[in-house]
């Protein structure tokens, strides 16, 4: 018969067993998702998006198409039920909203560091490092779900879900720290648009306002002692 002591060893080292064989399946999980978000150079695809609150009520939906190129290049335009442009041109971010013609630019980075399309849409993103991934079982061979959180104090979403069928990302779910949950579904999806150099330059049309959110961050600094 075991001794108190050796039954408590074997316990201990039980656990760190199973401590360690889901390390292991939470790191395998991420280099995967690694390998799915590196074979994504650029992407095409039309959207549909809900927002839902804590208690599941549908508080908006829309609808529209999405382009991307990385690192730090994309096009997200909402086309109903209302028309609204977002463009990162690798160093800023232009939010431009059609019916109150209205545009707002920030510094890209600033923007983006904390929030999903950072995933999307940087050079190099260290999953392993900087979340822990695991993998969902799903009911078709083909299709891959990872539940992706932030290691990051700061970060902007408390849960990512990314969905590929394949190679092609079909669909995303962002839970944020106030309970809402966005659902995107993706749809005529297209690996290899072939995108012009410029394609993602942003110029404001004439006669409509810009807010230049980078001068007050720029002016903010000078102004720290």
């Amino acid at each position: 018969m075991k001794t108190l002591f050796e039954q408590a060893v074997t316990i201990l080292t039980l656990g760190f067993s199973l401590l360690m064989a889901s390390f292991n399946v939470h790191a395998d999980a991420a280099h995967k998702l690694q390998e799915k978000l590196e074979n994504i150079d650029s992407y095409k695809a039309s959207f549909s998006q809900e927002i839902r609150d804590e208690f599941n009520t549908l508080l908006d939906s829309s609808s529209g198409y999405f382009e991307l190129q990385r690192p730090k290049q994309f096009r997200w335009v909402v086309a109903d039920p209302y028309e609204q442009e977002i463009v990162a041109d690798g160093d800023n971010l232009w939010q431009f909203d059609r019916d109150i013609e209205q545009i707002n630019v920030s510094e890209l980075t600033a923007s983006l560091e904390t929030t999903p399309a950072a995933i999307l849409t940087k050079n190099e993103v260290d999953i392993v490092d900087n979340y822990n991934v695991a993998e969902i079982a799903t009911s078709s061979e083909d299709t891959l779900l990872f539940q992706l959180s932030s290691k990051a104090e700061d970060s902007l979403f408390e849960r990512l879900l990314m969905e590929f069928k394949g190679e092609q990302l079909i669909a995303l779910q962002v839970s944020d720290n106030l309970g809402q949950t966005t659902s995107i579904e993706f749809s005529d999806i297209n690996l290899a648009p072939g995108f012009a150099k410029n394609y993602f330059v942003f110029t404001p049309p004439d006669e409509v306002d810009v807010i230049d959110n980078r001068k007050k961050v720029a002016d903010n600094a000078k102004d720290k002692p």
